[in-house]
């Protein structure tokens, strides 16, 4: 079993850098996700504000863009081959994407559960209810995203301009799936999403469309965080559990690594103290990510504003042995883990309206 680690705290450094306030129309606008493209430039969600900004990390300057309908609560992001990001449009009942190189954004009506549509009288208003809230790139070349409101998962091929989607087996209550599930690229020729409300891990094979779902061994775990690492395991945040899973595909065995040994909870709240920071001390993971260093990052934050955590956690695969370190910002709810920088963990601060980079070399 492992342990929890010191982390530094008031007498040493903090490995974590704040940039922002990310401008935004509203004092919360909501930041979450980001993703690098393919230029360095880091793209950061906004969905209660319903924009997307830019940052050069070389620089610190931003650049805001605001989606063409309005409330749109876009979602997980996700880039494909040519460099393009894409994202659903929660309430829009749409996909968005958007060029990279400008900003120019394209609406993408989905085909389903379409409510209604004023654009034809000029107003640029569209709902519906099939609540895509994340999107993956697949391995086929094609667009994976969450349909909670129909208990199903979406493919789009923008080669084609042709939808499909597939119903969850068994799946219930999606709509809270459509809040808190994650969709990203799965081991081999699968996509990978979380199935909170189930306690469920599910993948879905893009050739044969095959479901393959892992139930989570701790009840009620609320699993919401997943990713792929590279030896093609799966890990998953169990936010209410407060542990981390490792799901083995080729076997289907469930190895958890609990966040909230002897002492943690406290050791933690006294380092955010040390630090002049605070928030819920709570281990709640929500998502989750393999450093360069072969580690697994995870954001401590139950995927709730509610939850109001306040770290980011590392957890050595190897040993067990777990440690955090509290964001500069109280109660700062990190939202997103970004590993696509070789030596940094990059993640959305939605109650400060920040982005974070944690420096691996330095923690």
């Amino acid at each position: 079993m492992g342990a929890l680690l010191a982390a530094p705290g008031a007498a040493a450094t903090s490995p974590i850098t704040e940039y922002g306030p990310v401008p935004s129309s509203l004092p919360v606008g909501g930041v979450c996700e980001v993703e690098f493209d393919h230029r360095g430039k880091l793209w950061v969600e906004q969905y209660l504000s319903s924009q997307v900004a830019r940052f050069d990390p070389a620089t610190g300057e931003f650049t805001n863009f605001d989606t063409p309908m309005p409330l749109s609560m876009p979602g997980g992001m996700d880039l494909d081959e040519a460099g393009n990001l894409w994202m659903p449009q929660v309430t829009g009942n749409s996909l968005l994407r958007v060029d990279t190189r400008d900003g120019g954004m394209t609406e993408i009506p989905l085909p389903w559960a379409r409510a209604f549509a004023t654009e034809p009288l000029g107003i640029p208003l569209h709902s519906g209810l099939g609540l895509a809230n994340d999107i993956a790139w697949g391995p086929d070349h094609a667009l994976w995203f969450t349909l909670g409101g129909l208990n199903s998962i979406g493919r789009y091929d923008p080669a084609t301009g042709e939808f499909a989607r597939y119903r969850v087996p068994g799946e219930i209550l999606g709509q809270v799936h459509a809040l808190f599930g994650i969709i990203k690229p799965g081991p081999g020729r699968t996509v990978v999403f979380g199935l909170p409300q189930m306690n469920e891990i599910g993948t879905i094979d893009v050739d044969t469309k095959t479901f393959t779902r892992y139930t989570m061994p701790t009840p009620a775990s609320f699993p919401v965080g997943v990713r792929t690492a590279s030896d093609g395991s799966i890990w998953v945040g169990e936010s209410l559990a407060m542990k981390i899973a490792r799901i083995d595909p080729a076997t289907g065995r469930i190895r958890e690594y609990p966040l909230a040994g002897p002492g943690g909870i406290l050791t933690g709240l006294l380092k955010g103290l040390g630090q002049g920071t605070v928030g819920n001390p709570l281990p709640s993971p929500g998502p989750v990510a393999q450093g360069s260093d072969g580690n697994i990052y995870v954001a401590v934050s139950f995927p709730a504003a509610t939850g109001l955590g306040y770290q980011i956690a590392r957890l050595d695969p190897d040993t067990g042995d777990v440690a955090m370190w509290p964001t500069p910002s109280p109660a700062s709810y990190p939202c997103d883990i970004n590993p696509h920088e070789p030596g940094a963990i990059w993640f959305g601060l939605l109650t400060p309206n920040r982005i974070g980079r944690l420096d691996i070399d330095g923690a």
